[in-house]
């Protein structure tokens, strides 16, 4: 009988972000092991998903969209205790229904959930052979000139919730995982539990480098949705610099901007018009698939990740790996 694995990613609707190819590459792996897989996603997953992964649409809400950002203080902490919930009713549905797994995944896992899966561990772990939980956002921030990361409360109710799985992770039911050492550290600081350290997962090869005209100018890009941690604003500044300043090298810029986001205050914050107008800078305002991403990605002479400290030290960038490893530069 094939093994079974659930993968739990209430954020993955479409293209956008690193969800779908996180998922995808994890699914695909283990299919061509014998696993048999089965991927649970936003209620709003896309019709393409479905039939690709095989994704059955669960969750009706997930706090990537900023829907617990809204309103005033009480609202966004009842926002944090109300999502737990969620995922602690919605899994204990699905996995009265669907029957036991051997290993169950959750690849992006926040304070927002960790107090769910710890519920649903404490009722329904006859029903799960392997509980997976890995962590890709930093819990603390690093301000300027600080090399340890400062916690505030939401962390450490964080990681009191991870803590909470000591018992279950020493007797090899339960995994903490990140996919980076420093990160890894982080957590350690935070929870005195050091979580597995897991390696980015690809299965398709990337397309060699197209071949490039010398005389073409350089073509520098910023792939990833647009946010302002990933320092949004830092590269609009810069572009308008480098092209205002005639001795500049001749150059193109491309920046994915799938959706509307906001500045730190809150504020709505858009695309530069003068650049948009001015021909040279790119927005990619669609969703992009593996195969439209791939092509660029070999088609970008160098990439430029302005992500700002605080909330990227610890942090690995999908981004940079994905360049990293298609041999295309990165400024960072």
């Amino acid at each position: 009988m094939a093994r079974r694995l659930l993968i739990v990613e209430e954020a993955l609707k479409d293209y956008v972000g690193h969800w779908y190819e996180y998922v995808r590459a994890v699914a695909e792996l283990n299919r061509g092991a014998g696993v048999e897989v089965s991927v649970v996603a936003h209620a709003a997953v896309s019709e393409a998903l479905r039939a690709e992964l095989g994704a059955i649409p669960l969750f009706a809400r997930t706090p990537w969209d900023g829907d617990y950002r809204r309103g005033g203080w009480l609202e966004r902490k009842l926002g944090f205790l109300r999502h737990n919930a969620l995922v602690f009713r919605t899994m204990r549905k699905f996995l009265r229904r669907s029957g036991r797994f051997d290993c169950v995944f959750a690849p992006t896992v926040v304070g927002h959930h960790v107090w769910g899966w710890r519920l649903l561990w404490s009722l329904e772990r006859k029903r799960i052979g392997r509980l997976v939980l890995l962590i890709r956002n930093n819990a603390g921030t690093y301000p300027e000139h600080r090399a340890e990361p400062r916690f505030g409360p939401a962390a450490r109710l964080f990681g009191l919730g991870l803590r909470s799985f000591a018992g279950a992770i020493a007797a090899s039911r339960v995994t903490i995982a990140t996919d980076s050492e420093r990160l890894a550290d982080e957590y350690l600081r935070l929870t005195g539990i050091r979580p597995e350290v897991f390696p980015s997962p690809r299965v398709a090869a990337l397309p060699p480098p197209a071949p490039r005209d010398p005389s073409a100018p350089l073509h520098f890009a910023c792939l990833g949705p647009a946010r302002f941690e990933k320092g949004i604003d830092v590269l609009q500044r810069g572009i308008a610099l480098y092209l205002a300043d005639p001795a500049s090298p001749a150059a193109r810029f491309t920046i994915q901007w799938p959706h509307p986001i906001a500045e730190a205050a809150g504020r709505p914050y858009p695309p530069d018009p003068a650049l948009a107008a001015g021909g040279k800078v790119a927005f990619l305002t669609e969703p992009l698939a593996s195969t439209a991403y791939d092509a660029l990605l070999a088609s970008v002479d160098c990439m430029v990740l302005p992500y700002r400290r605080s909330s990227y030290r610890a942090r690995i960038s999908g981004v940079a790996v994905e360049a990293v490893t298609a041999g295309v530069p990165v400024i960072a």
